[in-house]
């Protein structure tokens, strides 16, 4: 499963993910997602066949809302819970063995929405 990691989330958690293996992409590593509205940003992932990972829910979940209401298909949410994968240094390693073990089992089904836990 190929990842794309939403601003808020630091590359370094890219970096450590493709160490282990995984597709994984950073919006801090690429210029031009940087500063992208959340619709625009989610289509990029589209195009690139990417589930976003975000802290971002609301705006997400509305997305997904949007694409199902159109009988679109979608490369996948991962949602962040914020106290479990508090921002920060602290949270990486935590943040990418959840996220690891997560690609490595591959999307659930077309569209999903995972809470990661």
């Amino acid at each position: 499963m190929k990842l794309l990691l939403d601003e808020m989330l630091s590359a370094r958690i890219a970096e450590q993910l493709r160490g282990h293996g995984h597709d994984a992409a950073a919006v801090d590593e690429n210029p031009d997602l940087r500063g992208l509205a959340d619709p625009d940003l989610f289509a990029q992932a589209q195009e690139q066949e990417r589930a976003i990972v975000t802290y971002n829910r609301d705006d997400f979940l509305a997305l997904d809302r949007e694409y199902r209401s159109r009988e679109r298909e979608h490369h996948g949410i991962v949602i962040l819970h914020p106290r479990r994968f508090p921002q920060g240094a602290g949270s990486v390693g935590a943040l990418v063995t959840a996220l690891s073990s997560f690609a490595e089992a591959g999307p659930p089904y077309p569209s999903f929405i995972h809470w990661l836990q």
